[in-house]
């Protein structure tokens, strides 16, 4: 089978947008709503994963898109309010809160010209939210976090009267549900049915399953068990180019369910036309998903910063607050990484963060290492000194120059003139008294000449080196170690 990624992005393409998923979302900007002071949403995707650490917003992004649309006649639809709720304990919105919802649009004008979207507003009127009434129509699935608690924990009726219950209906769901859920959760079930059952005047419909033998319903299931199924059937019977809304669908999976969850997300939005989006903080689930489907949520001094197309690896490291990382890379001492390091930080301070600089040394082991190390699956990758032969096709790149770091370091006009002004000494005089001196030691000379910690030196003058390197070179060398973690 072709990849189902690639496919639904072909099918995203401009020209194909509308006549497969109808009045999708394609932009919200969300301003004045709890962390959101002014966060724009671009969805380049049909399927959409929000990841980011507790606290930056994403339910918040997703409950606002459940009430972006009206919903056929009978179907209840979302609104604002059913979401954020302000009392005396909660402010969560802005006196002049609004949420722009932009829509794909398909429509003849009376010049002849297609017009491609259309842009609605809601916002807070005197004393409830205005403007849904221009809002397209649409079926909504919402599946928050309290879309399914299991049987045994709701006490329902089904559980405190399970042998007084009747069993008015029991039909079996299709091959093709069950096959599916199967192969998530990699178990293998003989019959999945769903029964209409009854204890005087109340009613319910409840899942049992059939496996090895043995059959048994929701209340002895697992909360993960008992939720994908729930998930599975509902999103197979939905209407095409639905909007399906999904908060951390990874819940009680084991990571294989994960995996496989995701696959049927994309199968079935490549089939039924669906946009999808969903919160996660799972790896397994965002290696699943192309790069325009991931979108990180990055908290900031002044508000939530999004950062789309990072890899899995790389959202991983960042939502792990940098315990894990993307990628490990191999320098030959302490003074390449300190330059790696300042490099990386001048371009992009956040991806400095996903991955692990190591001091390696041996500078003769460097490709050798890099090479086994790929083979048993871990990202890495090496930078050498720039008197040094680089890779690329194997992960092994240079600094910046054509010398050793240390002798590119000392021989910057901008570091010269920074250790002239601030430690009053000329860098000429003291390279005089270290010809005889390997250069590796030369930042220990400098270190004890002015009575400074070799390490913040070190540091101090990696950083005045850096900001003098070209743009274009410091921003060549950080996507080249970009490419070299995988996706």
């Amino acid at each position: 089978m072709s990849d189902p990624r690639k496919k639904l992005q072909d099918m995203f393409k401009e020209e194909n947008r509308f006549a497969n998923f109808g009045p999708a979302l394609i932009q919200m900007h969300v301003q004045g709503f709890r962390c959101h002071s002014s966060t724009p949403v671009e969805f380049q995707s049909p399927i959409t994963a929000l990841c980011g650490l507790n606290g930056t917003g994403k339910s918040t992004i997703l409950q606002l898109a459940a009430a972006a649309y009206k919903t056929p006649s009978g179907i209840k639809r979302f609104y604002i309010r059913d979401f954020i709720v302000g009392g005396k304990l909660d402010i969560p919105f802005a006196d002049d809160a609004t949420v722009r919802y932009k829509y794909l649009h398909s429509k003849l004008t009376s010049t002849g010209r297609t017009r491609k979207w259309r842009a609605v507003s809601v916002s807070r009127g005197s004393s409830k939210w205005i403007g849904y009434k221009r809002q397209p129509e649409r079926r909504v699935f919402f599946a928050g976090m309290g879309l399914y608690l299991p049987r045994v924990e709701q006490r329902d009726f089904v559980v405190r009267h399970a042998r007084e219950i009747t069993i008015d209906k029991s039909n079996s769901i299709s091959s093709g549900s069950r096959e599916t859920i199967c192969k998530i959760l990699s178990c293998g079930y003989d019959q999945i049915k769903e029964n209409d059952v009854s204890y005087q005047s109340r009613t319910a419909k409840v899942i049992t399953v059939a496996r090895s033998g043995n059959t048994y319903s929701e209340a002895n299931m697992g909360c993960g068990e008992g939720r994908i199924q729930y998930i599975v059937r509902v999103m197979e019977t939905l209407p095409p180019q639905s909007l399906v809304l999904l908060e951390e669908p990874e819940t009680s999976l084991h990571p294989s369910a994960q995996a496989e969850f995701a696959k049927f997300l994309l199968e079935n939005c490549v089939e039924k036309r669906h946009q999808i989006i969903l919160t996660t903080h799972s790896e397994f689930i965002l290696q699943m998903l192309s790069t325009e489907s991931r979108i990180f949520l990055h908290r900031t001094p002044t508000g939530i910063d999004l950062i789309p197309g990072l890899t899995a690896s790389q959202a991983k490291s960042m939502m792990a607050g940098g315990h894990t990382k993307a990628l490990d890379v191999l320098v030959e001492d302490t003074c390449a990484k300190h330059i790696l390091s300042e490099l990386i930080r001048r371009i992009d301070q956040n991806f400095l963060k996903s991955i692990a600089i190591h001091p390696f040394g041996d500078e003769n082991l460097v490709g050798q290492t890099v090479a086994k190390l790929q083979k048993i699956g871990i990202p890495i990758a090496a930078v050498r000194d720039a008197d040094k032969q680089g890779n690329p096709k194997q992960n092994i790149f240079q600094l910046p120059g054509s010398q050793p770091p240390e002798k590119e370091v000392f021989a910057n006009v901008d570091v010269n003139e920074y250790i002239r002004s601030t430690y009053g000494i000329k860098l000429k005089d003291f390279m005089a008294t270290m010809r005889k001196v390997d250069h590796h030691d030369w930042f220990s000379r400098l270190a004890d000449a002015i009575n400074i910690d070799e390490s913040s030196l070190t540091s101090e003058l990696a950083r005045i080196y850096a900001r003098a390197i070209p743009e274009l070179e410091a921003f060549s060398l950080t996507n080249q170690l970009k490419a070299a973690i995988k996706k």
